[in-house]
């Protein structure tokens, strides 16, 4: 009897499609690489994009670290309330009642008074523009060779003190969250594309690296994802309350502090968590969540290393998130919906057609 040739190729489609899934249980591991202290409680920390540069800021300092914790220089500030730090690390904006821009070796290169407190701060890569969120609402903020004060690009007033201020990175695509729960989208030259209300005060906002994705968190234990497009993915109520946000570079993982360090993956289960004995206030992660860095209430700024690692078969854990998005209509389905279904189906239909297509061919 002659053996159908299709046989095989579709077990081997079938085969096909389950390595594509991602594994099951699958969490990471993570040992503290570093910790230094600053004396005073920690508001805001930020990690270079190659998780080798840390700086924070509390009410009175900032700091820039090196990979081994050293403080490389600290500055005075007034009411320090946010910091960032340029991909390369070659550049730290820190912001409160002035704007301040540092290069690596703690040399002021711009500052600004602006008539309200920055209260969250976002630099481009390339250190050129610094964003800053202030107690009205969004400003630009561009540098000049030849001038020490930074120059105003543009401004819009959105009457919500915007408490955290994060671009994608291109600086395509900013994203703020206000002290009213709203979460505000813009442009790269200041148009409000949209914004989202969580129904949460004071929430937290990150976007990621590519610009796909943005996650929100508040003090009301309340964590939202979202797409660039404002359509809510899922929303999960947290154990404790929320203070600040990160996101990989990709969007598939965030990264919250409450109380401790939690990171979850994007449909919303915990896949490592840390207490750390001091309470966490703030984090950061590097695009891709192999660092982390985080500041607590009695001065800590702490970096982790994080690495895959594959829990037992049918182990699953507790605290996993239960997705709240509702079902989309065909018009609303959009590239990134697409992208987060599972990679098993276009690999099994494609092993699928090319088998059905060549056994056609040899039946001829």
């Amino acid at each position: 009897m002659r053996q159908n040739p299709l046989l095989p190729l579709f077990l081997a489609a079938i085969l096909a499609s389950g390595l594509a899934c991602p594994v099951q249980g699958q969490t990471l591991a993570g040992e503290e690489v570093w910790r230094s202290g600053t004396g005073d409680r920690v508001l805001a920390v930020a990690l270079s994009e190659d998780g080798l540069s840390g700086a924070a800021i509390t009410g009175e300092r900032v700091y820039l670290f090196d990979e081994n914790g050293t403080a490389l220089w600290s500055y005075p500030v007034s009411c320090g309330r946010s910091v960032a730090i340029s991909s390369d690390g070659e550049h730290i904006a820190a912001g409160g009642n002035q704007l301040l821009l540092f290069g690596r070796n703690g040399e002021v290169l711009r500052r600004h008074t602006p008539t309200s407190r920055v209260l969250g701060i976002s630099i481009a890569a390339d250190g050129r523009m610094v964003y800053a969120g202030t107690g009205t609402g969004l400003l630009a903020f561009s540098s000049d060779d030849e001038q020490t004060t930074a120059n105003t690009s543009w401004s819009s007033e959105m009457g919500d003190p915007l408490g955290s201020v994060s671009i994608d990175g291109e600086g395509s695509s900013i994203v703020a969250g206000g002290d009213s729960g709203k979460i505000y989208f813009f442009s790269r030259d200041g148009r409000l594309l949209w914004n989202y209300r969580t129904g949460s005060n004071g929430v937290r906002a990150a976007i990621s690296h590519d610009g796909s994705t943005v996650a929100a968190a508040s003090p009301q234990r309340a964590v939202f994802l979202l797409n660039r497009h404002g359509r809510l993915l899922w929303k999960s109520p947290a154990d404790e309350r929320v203070t600040d946000v990160s996101l990989s570079g990709d969007g598939s993982t965030l990264v919250l502090a409450d109380g401790g360090i939690s990171v979850f993956n994007r449909d919303g289960e915990v896949v490592w968590r840390c207490v750390t004995g001091e309470e966490t206030r703030c984090v950061s992660a590097s695009p891709g969540t192999t660092h982390i860095i985080a500041g607590a209430l009695d001065g800590t700024v702490s970096v982790f290393r994080l690495q895959p690692e594959t829990s037992p078969a049918g182990t699953s854990s507790p605290d996993a998130v239960v997705a709240a998005e509702p079902s989309p209509s065909p018009e609303e389905t959009s590239s990134e919906q697409r992208a987060a279904l599972s990679a098993a189906a276009p690999v099994a239909i494609g092993a699928w057609l090319a088998a059905l297509a060549w056994w056609k061919r040899e039946e001829r």
